[in-house]
């Protein structure tokens, strides 16, 4: 596995954003996490960045967009909490699950998510090569890890990294979805960590 300190993020860059525009992906962040944004929630955006609705739509005419680009801020945030200071599988698997215990605490972010992820599977959707970027990063990164502990002799025989990557994101973008349906009943980390371990020989 590359050294990955300068892990980008999907589309192979981070976003380059200005202040006024960092502030408004911050203040959709904060209202979604808590399960407050509504069909149009450009008001309550608004006011949590301190700027007017008017002001918001001259930025963002395309709500669509202003979701997906908070998504895609969310990511720049995650990647500076991974683990990318050196050549290490079990460090990035874990910061994977670590991310997943996140989510835990912004339902409303994970729904929004969820609700993207599955219209942007039209093409002219305008978060359609976000998302197809996005997986196949995701992807990238768990088949590095997974490679990385498979030359030091940590994988089980037979296991395949990229199956197993593909396998462990599905496996999270559905518990997510269950997750939103019953909390008390799904613990997101704890079953993907658990099949993870199914394949490593010393457990995360």
């Amino acid at each position: 596995m590359a050294d990955t300190t300068t892990l980008t993020g999907p589309g192979g860059a981070r976003m380059d954003v200005d202040a006024e525009d960092a502030r408004i992906l911050d203040a959709v962040l904060a209202v979604s996490a808590t399960g407050s944004l509504e069909d149009d929630p450009r008001g309550a955006v608004a006011r949590e960045a301190g700027i007017t609705v008017g002001q918001l739509r001259e930025r963002y005419p395309d709500l669509r967009e202003l979701l997906v680009d908070a998504l895609r801020w969310r990511d720049d945030r995650g990647i500076e909490g991974m683990d990318t200071n050196e050549r290490d599988g079990r460090g990035l698997l874990r910061s994977f699950l670590a991310i997943a215990r996140g989510n835990v605490e912004a339902p409303g972010t994970v729904a929004l998510f969820t609700t993207l992820s599955a219209a942007a599977t039209s093409p002219d959707h305008p978060g359609h090569e976000y998302f197809a970027e996005r997986y196949a990063w995701l992807r990238g990164i768990l088949v590095d890890a997974l490679r990385e502990l498979e030359e030091e002799g940590e994988l089980i025989d037979g296991a395949d990294p990229l199956s197993i990557a593909t396998q462990t994101i599905a496996l999270l973008d559905g518990l997510q979805v269950q997750w939103l349906l019953d909390r008390a009943a799904v613990d997101m980390s704890a079953l993907v960590r658990g099949f993870l371990d199914v394949w490593l020989l010393d457990p995360l």
